[in-house]
């Protein structure tokens, strides 16, 4: 039994009633006491058909300390000779049945007759990666003789085999769900003094899982809302007053009232009265229930950026906000609305096509903050130790600085980061290994760096101008424009892209200073005359490595080997015939070839026939880019100065050739 608080040994708790039980599970639960502290009996529970039953036990030192577990498990026997889904419902059953704190959320014991109950469960948990570990056993492995290490052993094989960081949808559980705890509450106690919420980030900060998160919370405490997905065609689609028509329903459907026959009465002339006459009258019939609207994908009913042609470029928008802010200003314990979106600009506008914006200033315009660094320790080591890892906090540091704080970025690294840790669990995350794995960070998140960078390059194209000049410390242009206009750096600080501290601007996601840079390595501006040197050396090698590849590829495909040696040959002059080896590998080695870059350009000009779809322009147009690449990129032509003109002409061939070599490349 349990001894003191720090300690918990095996046992059974005094007032367990063993007799609700049948004889196989008094058996299961006497063996289980030798090694856990039964401590509940729980209830007998009826789902549809079936009935099961459930109990808690509480882990001693050894599984507590392995797996990260302090709170007690909940049992579920399924005494069923095949596996139901429904079973896993019994847990959630047993999450309401007592307090919050004292169960267990990330996992629970299934004990099932059904043989395969373990491929059963997993299969069916592949759909479902937000929901809790099960950890699996049948009836004959507890009834028969196990050893000391048994139950151990299945925890490991189904937390240490289970990535609990590679959640790509937004999460709709708590299970999962991190340190927005404060903000949650925040925006709860808003809506319930009768204010409004705007909740902008960029894609994949979290705001969707917000929303998830404010609804559980107000289901859970028995409040009203009404969830608006602008991006489903069946929201943006709607017209101003249809929409209005749609959340007078939905507001009598969640009061579980009889939804009033509207017939024509929500054409567009009577539509706000009528809006305001429904919700009145709903508000009334049910002891006044306030109700909160959340809208999430603002800016696809949106001006600008609406998906339909009513919203985006038609007054939609201004009409359906002048009849809820109309609304909300004569009936304020009515209701309250939630704006969450991307693009902040549906609230920080005054007008929009000559008409005042009604939600400038009526809205407060609030940015989803990253996290900090506690937050992060405490999400990364906590689903790291389920799964048998520990994060040293130097790296955890180094999340939190390299991809600023930003949860979804955080959890994919430490998703490659537990594939790239071999052998034995539990085990340690050094830096060794986040260096080992940061390597490769582009190419883990490069994707996600676009989308999220996408919402400048789309909507706020000076600040995404911005924020390339700080990637590439041209730090003079960059402070210039911040002076001549906060604009410039106001969605830049908001979205949590940059900082600014009293020595001026940097970025606060690392990796995509990096993803800038790469991106727009060859843009900077004002070089000197050594930098462009070094720009055309390094563009220039690299083009003339991979040309010999394709032109080698190109003559293979078209005329086989043998005859490809030959037509290379043959473009180049008897004396330079000559002197190269008979062999196709040896002159096209990417390294080591002995032709020269003039060579190459010989070849291709004189075999255009079977290069002009690649190059995709007139022979003599590829003939003056190759030659002028050649003459600026030689090692001699280095003493010599270069002009601007020369230079901006060069990196123009060079973007272009580039383009053709990654597009036949790949």
């Amino acid at each position: 039994m349990e001894t003191d608080k720090t300690k918990i040994n095996p046992g059974i708790h005094k007032d367990f009633r063993m007799e609700r039980f049948g004889s196989n599970e008094q058996r299961i639960i006497s063996k289980m006491k030798n090694e856990w502290y039964v401590t509940s009996s729980g209830e007998h529970v009826q789902m549809a058909r079936s009935e099961y039953d459930f109990f808690l036990v509480k882990p001693t030192a050894a599984i507590s300390e392995m797996f990260n577990l302090e709170r007690e498990i909940v049992v579920v026997f399924s005494p069923y000779n095949k596996f139901e889904p429904r079973s896993l419902d019994v847990f959630e059953r047993a999450r309401q049945r007592f307090e919050a704190m004292r169960i267990e959320t990330v996992c629970y014991i299934i004990i099932s007759l059904d043989p395969l109950v373990e491929t059963a469960a997993d299969n069916l948990l592949k759909s479902q990666p937000e929901h809790p570990i099960v950890i699996p056993f049948t009836y004959d492995e507890l009834l028969n003789s196990y050893d000391d290490y048994f139950f151990r052993n299945r925890f490991r094989k189904h937390f240490y085999t289970r990535d609990l960081f590679s959640f790509l949808s937004p999460l709709k559980k708590d299970t999962y769900f991190f340190g927005r705890s404060e903000l949650l509450q925040e925006i709860v106690n808003r809506h319930r003094s009768g204010e409004h919420t705007g909740l902008f980030g960029l894609r994949k900060s979290g705001k969707t899982s917000i929303v998830y998160a404010i609804e559980r919370h107000l289901k859970a405490n028995g409040n009203l809302f009404i969830s608006i997905d602008c991006e489903m065609p069946s929201i943006h689609q709607l017209r101003w007053n249809e929409l209005l028509r749609k959340i007078v329903k939905d507001y009598y459907t969640v009061l579980g009232l009889e939804i009033p026959k509207t017939g024509d009465s929500y054409q567009e002339k009577n539509a706000a009265t009528t809006f305001s006459s429904d919700m009145l009258k709903a508000f009334n019939a049910s002891s006044k229930a306030s109700v909160m609207i959340l809208f999430d994908e603002i800016e696809r009913i949106s001006p600008k950026t609406g998906s339909s042609v009513p919203w985006r470029d038609g007054v939609d928008f201004i009409y359906f906000w002048q009849t809820l802010r109309g609304f909300f200003q004569r009936n304020p314990t009515v209701l309250t609305y939630m704006l969450v979106g991307t693009n902040p600009s549906c609230v920080e506008e005054a007008f929009f096509s000559g008409h005042e914006n009604p939600l400038f200033c009526s809205v407060p315009s609030q940015y989803l903050p990253s996290f900090t660094y506690p937050q992060v320790l405490q999400m990364v080591r906590k689903l790291g130790r389920y799964m048998g890892l520990n994060f040293d906090e130097i790296v955890c540091a180094k999340l939190t600085e390299d991809l600023g704080g930003h949860p979804f970025l955080i959890r994919q690294v430490c998703s490659h980061l537990q594939k790239a840790c071999k052998g034995d669990r539990p085990a340690v995350i050094d830096k060794a290994l986040y260096e080992k794995v940061n390597i490769n960070l582009n190419d883990i998140a490069g994707e996600y760096f676009e989308m999220m960078l996408t919402v400048l390059r789309e909507w706020y194209p000076d600040e995404y101008e911005m924020l390339t000049l700080l990637a590439q410390r041209d730090l003079e242009k960059f402070n210039r424009l911040a002076q001549t206009n906060e604009k410039y750096t106001k969605h830049l600080l908001g979205y949590g892209l940059i900082h600014h501290g009293p020595n001026g601007y940097s970025f606060a996601l690392e990796a995509v200073r990096i993803h800038l840079m790469k991106i727009h390595e060859y843009e900077k501006l004002n070089l000197s005359i050594e930098e462009k040197w070094t720009e055309i050396t390094i563009r220039r090698n690299k083009i003339e490595r991979e040309l010999r590849t394709l032109v080698k590829n190109t003559l293979v495909t078209v005329v086989g080997r043998s005859k490809a040696l030959q037509n290379a040959l043959a473009s180049l002059d008897g004396d330079r015939r000559t002197k190269l080896p008979n062999d196709l590998a040896i002159i096209f080695d990417r390294e080591k070839s002995p032709l020269f870059f003039l060579d190459l350009i010989n070849i291709i000009i004189r075999e255009w026939e079977y290069f002009k779809n690649i190059f995709e322009c007139e022979k003599d147009k590829a003939n003056i880019v190759l030659r002028e690449i050649n003459k600026f990129g030689r090692p001699e032509a280095h003493a010599k100065a270069i002009s601007t003109d020369e230079f901006t002409q060069l990196r123009l061939h060079f973007k272009m050739l580039e383009g053709i070599l990654s597009t036949w490349s790949s």
